[in-house]
């Protein structure tokens, strides 16, 4: 194998890894932004029905802690297929 070949290589290979780090961190803004809507929908709803109050202290809510279990599980699911299909697969 000479330099070249094994230059050509290598550079195939970071830019690999580098679509692998690119949608990994787009997996985890998706996953942030998609907590964050789903916290600030729970804050809307709470302040339209008069419970702003309440808001504060929605953290210690076993209802509020399931519903971002269940939905966090649902926007990984969707944000890793995303990031795979978008930056891993690279569909043709």
């Amino acid at each position: 194998m000479n330099g070249r070949e094994f230059n050509s290589r290598r550079l195939h290979q970071f830019k690999k890894m580098k679509d692998y780090i690119i949608g990994f961190a787009v997996m985890v803004i998706l996953n942030l932004a998609g907590l964050f809507c789903v916290g600030f929908s729970v804050g809307i709803l709470m302040a339209i029905s008069g419970n702003a109050d309440a808001a504060r202290n929605v953290d210690q809510f076993m209802w509020f802690n399931i519903l971002v279990l269940f939905s966090w599980t649902f926007i990984a699911f969707f944000a890793f297929k995303f990031s795979v299909t978008k930056f891993i697969t690279k569909n043709k």
